[in-house]
């Protein structure tokens, strides 16, 4: 979005590149009030420019671009989202917007940072721990106003190293949460959420889904709820009748790899849990050293790396609370993150497994080619070093102090 290398557009400014800022947008508001420097970055819609404010010389500030034939609806409630929640811990600033014919253009605050993707092989744990509190509070801040982000990953949460600063940027998906159960029930509520998604606030027992108390992830095959099956769930392919059903319309927006399960399986309610999702990827990236972690090409490529990691039977129990019956097969029993994390940060080739070695461990990881076992079995979180436990026990402590510390003022 922005970079820390930019001088002021005033002094690199091309001919060429005022050429092209002219032709392609034409804003006598923009040229009359900044003077246009270099693109700097791209967000989920729309293009980021460095600009200096003729008025103050050197004040540098980001100019959003949204790409032509961008949705008003969706850029209305961006503004709308910016406008509410403007200013917070690690929150990105709207400073002005503008219309101009088809065109809007955005006025944030100009924040200078790193290339976030040259120092995942760099941060120290320590530092990891920091950006990853940081970006809890700022989704702390966005999620008191209900506002979902959609779009949280590193490129999305910009770190400035040596100033030990942090923004939350790129609001181009986000919107409001609102019930389910509301939904159908007035048009006032299909105009606030623009994607007409519904999205809400979850039962008692789904919102501890994904969270380490919940029996999910050690599921209890007895508590799954039953939904009755077409006598195709048993093949390998789809009946008539099934493909004739007509295909179930939610909001599915969000960058590969990172979209949380009740995303890709099509939940009628998504909640402000799907960033929280999202920034468990990033972090796990940050850990393993590897970006991005899943690549997937469609959303069956994503659930089944995801069953990879988290084991497909926590995978099915979601989807039965959600009402959605999902096959996996072969059964994935998941991994141990402890060993993931250790093995990952050296070299995978050098780990060493057993005298057989894993071969389902062998086939799924990249490389492995000892055969290491990742399964979680083991219960290796004892291998944890002491230290490595204090640094979570005092960034869950730290992050929850500054939480009651903004919510009392």
């Amino acid at each position: 979005m922005h970079t820390n290398r930019h001088p002021p557009p005033s002094s690199h400014r091309s001919a060429s590149v005022k050429k092209r800022v002219d032709i392609v947008y034409r804003s006598k508001w923009i040229t009359n009030n900044f003077v246009v420097g270099d693109p700097v970055g791209a967000g989920s819609f729309g293009k980021v420019w460095t600009v200096e404010c003729r008025k103050k010389p050197s004040q540098l500030y980001a100019l959003k671009v949204p790409a032509p034939g961008f949705s008003p609806k969706h850029i209305a409630m961006e503004l709308k989202v910016m406008r509410m929640i403007s200013g917070g811990p690690n929150v990105v600033e709207f400073i002005a917007a503008y219309r101009e014919l088809d065109r809007v253009f955005v006025v944030m605050n100009f924040f200078p940072h790193d290339d976030i993707f040259s120092l995942i092989h760099k941060m120290s744990l320590e530092e990891t721990l920091q950006y990853m509190r940081n970006l809890f509070i700022a989704l702390h801040h966005i999620h008191r106003y209900r506002v979902i982000h959609r779009d949280i990953k590193p490129a999305n949460f910009l770190y400035n190293r040596a100033e030990r600063r942090y923004l939350l940027v790129d609001f181009g998906l986000s919107h409001f949460a609102v019930a389910a159960q509301n939904q159908k029930l007035s048009e006032t509520i299909s105009k606030e959420n623009i994607i007409n998604t519904p999205i809400g606030p979850p039962p008692a027992k789904r919102s501890k889904r994904l969270s380490d108390d919940s029996d999910v992830l050690t599921p209890n095959r007895s508590s799954i709820v039953k939904h009755p099956k077409c006598g195709c769930s048993s093949f390998s392919e789809v009946c008539d009748s099934c493909r004739e059903l007509p295909i179930k319309r939610v909001n599915k927006a969000g960058t590969p790899g990172y979209r949380a399960p009740e995303v890709l399986l099509r939940f009628d309610e998504q909640t402000t849990q799907i960033d929280v999702f999202a920034a468990g990827i990033t972090m796990l990236s940050f850990l393993l050293r590897k970006h991005p972690i899943f690549r997937p090409t469609n959303d069956v490529e994503a659930l089944a790396q995801m069953a990879t990691f988290l084991g497909s039977s926590s995978l099915v129990q979601a989807a039965a609370e959600g009402g959605v019956t999902l096959l996996c097969d072969p059964p994935l029993p998941g991994m141990d993150m402890v060993k993931l994390v250790k093995n990952f940060k050296n070299d995978i080739r050098e780990a060493k497994g057993c005298a057989e070695g894993c071969r389902s461990c062998m086939v799924l990881i990249y490389q492995n080619n000892s055969g290491f076992c990742f399964s979680p079995s083991s219960g290796s979180i004892k291998m944890i070093r002491r230290r490595w436990d204090q640094y979570f026990t005092s960034f869950i402590m730290e992050t929850k102090s500054s939480s009651n510390n903004r919510n009392s003022t």
